[in-house]
């Protein structure tokens, strides 16, 4: 489905949020180029003063707006996004400073966000989507669902399947909204029903 770009803001890569998207990307045919590990980019934090840094932040903007639908895929680190999705989501505010930036921040309007997230609770923290739903909303983006899978505290097989990913790979295709939500017992090994 080339209309679809997933976002990493996993920092291991061998982490129970790679292996969601590396379920999700299997079952949407997605190619590296719809692809991005922030782990991997060079994404400097936000700053007041220019000039903007010179790093992959651009080059990511300009994927987002090559793509209709936007996942972004995260752990819950400490009841939030993990650090380098927070960094990602500071950097937006460089598109507010000057016209050519403002251009490319109106061009996000029209698509669609979503989320899946990982973590050990049995939900996810109060709170948690605010800063997506109202990113996509001040973006005029439509913000579509949160999926979110709960896992144990240690890595599960690189087979497991998590059907809430499923959904979310359907609800894609099908361009509609939905929620998903998953918990594995302790034997990670077999998904609840």
């Amino acid at each position: 489905m080339d209309q679809v770009l997933a976002i990493s803001g996993s920092v291991r890569g061998d982490g129970n949020t790679a292996l969601t998207l590396a379920q999700l990307r299997r079952a949407l045919d997605l190619g590296n180029g719809q692809f991005v590990d922030l782990q991997s980019c060079r994404l400097e934090p936000f700053r007041y003063d220019p000039p903007p840094p010179d790093d992959d932040f651009l080059a990511i903007v300009d994927r987002l707006l090559a793509h209709r639908h936007i996942v972004f895929a995260t752990p819950v680190y400490w009841y939030a996004m993990s650090g380098v999705m927070k960094t990602l989501f500071d950097r937006l505010t460089d598109l507010l400073s000057s016209p050519e930036a403002r251009c490319r921040g109106r061009a996000l309007a029209g698509r669609d966000m979503w989320l899946l997230a990982t973590g050990t609770d049995p939900d996810l923290p109060d709170g948690f989507t605010e800063p997506f739903a109202r990113t996509a909303a001040y973006f005029d983006m439509h913000w579509r669902a949160a999926f979110y899978i709960r896992v144990p505290n240690h890595p599960l097989p690189a087979d497991t399947v998590f059907p809430a990913v499923d959904q979310l790979a359907a609800a894609l295709r099908e361009g509609r909204s939905a929620e998903g939500n998953a918990s594995w017992p302790n034997d990670p090994a077999k998904p609840r029903s």
